[in-house]
């Protein structure tokens, strides 16, 4: 308190003068109909650009939350899709089937950890065993495939993205269904290759690769790149190089999918095996 009173006591002279200089600006907007339109306007002014600035950063704030919200609102979606798919394939049969439901489901997870300079990157998501997550259950987000799902705990799950030499998928050529292995060659986190596709078949740069529906794993069409260029070089397969759908620098929510029906195919599969 007493340094308070010092520094008023010091300073006396400039805050009475700052004091008369508000009274009487204010006598003037008061008392003068232009002063106080010019005044009003320019107040508007800022107290608008003051409110814009803090809406601003408020709302980086919030990019967190938003993010979530936004990536369970696209989970909910996919599963709406789904349902959709069913009653719609049941109608083309014209097959009515009281106990039909979704073939996948879709559970959201965050990334906590993750790697994209090694020859066998990772990743870390925030669902394991509580979620009734599983090994080689399919991780997606938004924007396309990232990988499976090698281990887990109770909390948490590790991922091998596509940019893992040990992934290999199924994809095709999503204009004429013409199917191959995906694998990475460890190079560049944005490429990989899409193999065993014939040599007579037509794929040009830009062409849109999906994943084929043949594996247990991933739902057919789910994007996985765009071709960058194709090497023609071998004499009975292509070797398609894929520019990847996802940035792996910049993944941050996935979704991991599930298979309602990989149990009873696999145990029809097992059965005809050993016959």
């Amino acid at each position: 308190m007493k340094e308070i009173i010092k520094l008023i006591l010091k300073y006396h002279f400039t805050i009475i003068f700052i004091l008369l200089e508000i009274v009487s600006f204010s006598l003037i907007i008061r008392h003068n109909e232009y002063q106080r339109a010019i005044f009003s306007q320019h107040a508007s002014t800022l107290f608008g650009n003051i409110s814009s600035v803090t809406t601003d950063v408020k709302d980086y704030f919030r990019l967190k939350e938003i993010n979530e919200a936004l990536a369970d609102e696209n989970i909910q979606l996919k599963k709406r899709l789904e349902g959709f798919e069913v009653l719609r394939d049941t109608v083309v049969r014209g097959i009515v089937v009281q106990d039909s439901i979704p073939v996948y489901d879709y559970t959201g997870a965050k990334v906590v950890n993750a790697t994209f300079n090694r020859v066998k990157n990772y990743i870390t998501i925030d669902r394991g065993r509580k979620n009734f997550i599983e090994k080689e259950m399919g991780v997606a987000s938004p924007e396309g495939i990232v990988g499976l799902i090698q281990d887990l705990s109770d909390n948490y799950s590790i991922v091998i993205p596509l940019i893992n030499i040990d992934t290999r998928i199924s994809a095709k050529i999503k204009k004429n269904n013409y199917y191959g292995s995906l694998q990475w060659d460890g190079d560049n986190y944005r490429y990989s290759y899409l193999k065993d596709i014939p040599y007579h078949v037509d794929v040009v740069e830009g062409d849109t690769i999906v994943t084929s529906g043949l594996s247990k794993i991933f739902p057919e069409g789910i994007i996985v790149g765009y071709v960058e260029a194709v090497d023609r070089e071998t004499a009975n397969f292509l070797k398609i190089k894929v520019r990847l759908a996802v940035d792996f620098k910049r993944l941050n929510h996935v979704y991991v999918i599930e298979n309602k029906k990989k149990n009873e195919q696999n145990l029809l599969e097992a059965i005809n095996y050993h016959e």
